[in-house]
């Protein structure tokens, strides 16, 4: 009866007009973080994040306001926006809202992660859930029922969560990792907006850690925005500024030595960061283009509040990449921490630059390679096979690259790959190496890759399904076998090829830097070969995508042994510091290794 009262009670709420609070006041006095989502937990406090105020008060019933975009860093509380979104619709102005996240998976964690332990243990927005029953579809995991109005949450990869039901409240979560079409039903951004047409007082946020600049869904919209900046005083001349990377200054490679320099010429102090929580109280958004119908945020992590990501961080990680030439590094960091766009953009080489580049090994592999893997490609008439060295930070040397010709559905050019992946190559210590792990291509023939992979999994020789995309890294690993009882990994290979025409472009020795033997394989044919797609955009659906083109008459088999030579590195992730203390290089020893009983995929190996 307790419980009935309760809900009944939170029923005529709901007919009540909403108060005057907006959602930040009402994150100020209802809302509670858990120690389980927060590393702050204990009531909810817009002053720790000052920034946070005006993008939820703009989406507050109050505000005229429909759509918002939040272009972000990360550790900027682009979460707690939402939820707090959420509990204030919940409790005071019950609407239909629809959650998305990128995946249907994504989402259910989301769920049992932020808002199950958020949410739910806020006292005034728990009376109004009732308990999630498994055999009760009106109130699942991904679908809240409260008295006056129902949260969905959806995947954007699922059109069925994308339509039907009209929407007030919509929330669209990093929309830069959502596919341009889904199942054949176009933009699922433009499927979840259609839902909104009914409402005249729609909310529609909008929110994404930028990626690949030509792809980005994000970006443009915050372009077509009012384009806000959040701007802080200088404690010294109180002059207004954008806080940038390129103001953040630091001595002799020292982290610590982080400062902010002042953007006003007649101050041009440096600022240390313990000033940083007084800059952001005293801190106001500026619009760029006032008046726009469209209101859009843009913020770094530069901005992020003492206790979270500090400056000297930043410079740490700026300095890793400086030392290390990962690519990877470095559009992670412009991604997440400067919350911009990475441009995959000029991802072409002319083969004309490799003609100097041929070395003469003193042994078929090289001292610093601690290392090699094997990437395979399948044809119709023939398996192509290329060994690669690897050293630190990915620093690699092409070791053997081999043609297979026949018919792959017969034993021949098979028998010849197996007889080639265990002949051995001199490594300067006097050991002969056999490729840690070998990647194969199952495109072709994949019944035939996988018997074959299946009666050598002991030697990490796995089967490989291609797909396209970007943000979702290099390689996605199998949970359990499929059907033929295989590991499949997925290789991503817009990325792969992204970041193997990224490490051919480092013209000096060091991490990253592509070596090449001086032998017959290694020729202008295998350098054709190796860089003969083009990183093109084109209009897809609707949408811009960055697609890798391969132009009429060319082969492309070297690049994609290299990318899969990179896959099998990522699969067993060796430790090249260790590897290089001890002095001696990773090897295959399968009577080890049966021995021992090692698991067959794992999240990597140690030595």
């Amino acid at each position: 009866m307790k419980k009935i009262n309760k809900l009944t009670s939170a029923f005529f709420d709901s007919l009540a007009p909403p108060p005057e609070l907006t959602i930040s006041q009402w994150a100020d006095e209802y809302r509670i973080l858990t120690s389980e989502a927060s590393s702050e937990p204990g009531p909810w406090r817009t002053d720790r994040f000052p920034f946070t105020k005006e993008i939820m008060d703009v989406l507050s019933p109050q505000s005229p306001v429909q759509e918002v975009g939040f272009m972000k860093a990360c550790q900027v509380a682009a979460t707690e926006i939402m939820l707090n979104i959420m509990g204030y619709y919940i409790q005071f102005s019950p609407q239909p809202m629809l959650y998305i996240q990128k995946t249907v998976d994504a989402v259910k964690r989301f769920e049992a992660q932020r808002f199950k332990k958020s949410l739910e243990k806020t006292p005034e927005i728990r009376e109004r859930l009732p308990e999630t029953k498994s055999r009760d579809d009106t109130n699942t995991k991904l679908l809240k029922n409260f008295p006056g109005g129902i949260l969905i949450l959806g995947g954007a990869n699922s059109a069925a969560s994308l339509r039907s039901m009209p929407i007030c409240i919509l929330l669209e979560d990093e929309i830069d990792s959502f596919e341009s079409s889904i199942q054949d039903e176009g933009d699922p951004m433009k499927l979840a907006e259609n839902r909104t047409s009914n409402y005249p007082r729609k909310k529609i946020f909008k929110g994404s850690t930028p990626l690949v600049k030509e792809t980005s869904k994000i970006e443009p919209f915050f372009e077509i925005g009012d384009q806000r900046y959040y701007n802080v005083p200088c404690p010294f001349c109180g002059m207004l500024q954008i806080l940038k990377w390129s103001n953040i200054k630091y001595v002799d490679d020292n982290p610590k030595s982080a400062r902010l320099k002042c953007i006003n010429e007649s101050c041009g102090k440096l600022i240390e960061e313990r000033f940083k929580t007084k800059m952001l109280d005293d801190g106001k958004w500026i619009p760029t283009h006032p008046g726009r119908e469209i209101v859009t945020f843009h913020i770094s992590s530069i901005y992020s509040p003492v206790g979270f990501v500090s400056w000297s961080m930043l410079v740490k990680e700026w300095l890793e990449w400086k030392r290390t030439r990962n690519t990877e590094l470095l559009r992670v960091f412009i991604n997440t921490r400067l919350g911009e766009t990475y441009s995959e953009a000029n991802k072409s080489i002319e083969v004309g630059m490799f003609s100097t580049r041929k070395e003469e090994y003193k042994t078929e592999v090289p001292e610093d390679v601690y290392a090699i893997t094997a990437g395979v490609d399948v044809q119709e008439d023939r398996i192509e096979c290329e060994i690669v060295g690897w050293g630190a930070y990915q620093e690699s040397w092409s070791i053997d690259y081999q043609s297979f010709v026949g018919d792959v559905e017969l034993d021949t050019p098979w028998k010849a790959l197996d007889d080639f992946l265990l002949k051995g190559w001199l490594h300067t210590s006097g050991v002969k190496l056999l490729p840690v792990c070998t990647a194969i291509d199952s495109g072709h023939k994949a019944k035939v890759v996988y018997t074959f992979c299946k009666q050598r999994e002991i030697r990490r020789i796995y089967p490989l399904k291609g797909r396209s995309g970007w943000g979702m890294g290099l390689l996605k690993r199998p949970r359990k076998r499929n059907e033929e009882k295989v590991y499949l990994f997925n290789a991503f290979v817009d990325e792969l090829k992204s970041r193997v025409y990224s490490q051919l472009k480092i013209d000096t020795y060091g991490p990253g830097y592509c070596h090449f033997p001086n032998t017959p394989q290694y020729d202008e044919d295998y350098f054709r070969m190796l860089t003969a797609e083009k990183l093109v955009r084109r209009r897809v659906s609707g949408q811009y995508k960055l697609v890798w083109e391969l132009p009429s008459g060319r082969r492309n088999e070297a690049l994609d042994c290299r990318c899969y030579a990179m896959c099998a590195l990522n699969i067993i992730k060796p430790n090249f510091e260790l590897l290089k203390k001890r002095g001696k290089p990773l090897n295959l020893e399968v009577r080890k290794m049966l021995k021992k009983k090692k698991r067959i995929v794992s999240p990597g190996i140690q030595v």
